[in-house]
């Protein structure tokens, strides 16, 4: 039996890096939310020796395919739950790759999502995820939720009802080269004043009033500083978005709407080269079968 998925990117409505922790990871606070813009993803699972095999088309992925995240979920899932299967996993990527976008991570997401549909077992797939990457827990389910600590600490939120044009200028961001780049601007710096209550805010974003959620994104200037080049795209984000952020560490940045007519025109009015993507915001991902 196969089982066929979709994996949704995620956006950042701000992210704030909070303090270095001593495991090495950052604390952090953000709203993930996820969009349309997607992978689809098929899972076929044998009895076996746990072979794991993948095959990625749509877009060119770095590296070796096992060093891929989905094959990291495969194997972690199998580990965990002691089962002895072969899994196949194909994936047609239209997320760019190391965007900020959570392109990997969802991949990953859904394959553990397929999973257990496909053999009827939870080895606790939460747990599992964390082990896989930060943003794959809070991928699992997708829809929109403010995300704390590494990314285990998730409380779901009602979704918001908005359109998004993606736009990437083409570079590739590391998140641990830019965790890295924090560390040395902030070297001294072990934890910091979240600067926030500690409400789950709402994203009903009504007429006439300002994006509810604060889009501040502490990558933004150390992205600048790399890629000064990037200011350029910045001023049109400033002139033609009721509101704009950067999601992730970068580089790809998202002008939010209200409309869908709105955020085509937005999309049709900037540079081929930027590969605008118009989207719009989901309440949560799920996976169908194909026998």
């Amino acid at each position: 039996m196969t089982l066929e998925g979709r994996a949704e990117a995620k956006i950042n409505l701000g992210l704030r890096i909070l303090e270095r922790r001593p495991d090495g990871y950052h604390s952090i606070r953000s709203v993930f939310h996820t969009v349309s813009l997607h992978d689809s993803v098929a899972v076929t699972c044998t009895p076996g020796s746990r072979r794991i095999t993948i095959d990625v088309s749509g877009l060119d992925i770095p590296g070796e395919p096992s060093e891929n995240l989905a094959c990291r979920a495969a194997e972690e899932f199998l580990a965990e739950s002691g089962l002895k299967r072969d899994v196949y996993i194909s994936i047609e990527k239209r997320i760019p790759v190391a965007a900020g976008l959570g392109g990997g991570s969802s991949d990953a997401a859904c394959v553990l999502r397929l999973l257990r549909r496909a053999t009827g077992v939870d080895p606790g797939l939460e747990k599992v995820a964390l082990r896989v990457g930060s943003d794959v827990p809070f991928l699992l389910g997708g829809g929109a939720a403010l995300v704390e600590g590494r990314g285990e600490l998730i409380r779901r939120m009602a979704s918001g009802d908005f359109w998004a044009v993606i736009l990437n200028p083409g570079i590739r961001v590391s998140t641990a080269e830019a965790y890295e780049a924090w560390d040395r601007r902030y070297c001294g710096l072990t934890t910091r004043p979240a600067g926030c209550d500690d409400r789950c805010p709402e994203l009903a974003w009504h007429e006439g009033r300002p994006f509810p959620v604060s889009l501040c994104n502490d990558f933004l200037p150390l992205l600048l500083e790399r890629h000064p080049a990037a200011m350029e795209l910045l001023g049109q984000l400033e002139n033609s978005c009721p509101a704009w952020g950067l999601s992730g560490s970068g580089p790809s940045f998202f002008g939010l709407f209200r409309s869908a007519s709105e955020a085509e025109a937005f999309g049709l009015s900037v540079p081929r080269s930027l590969s605008p993507a118009v989207c719009r915001a989901t309440g949560g991902v799920g996976a169908s079968s194909n026998w």
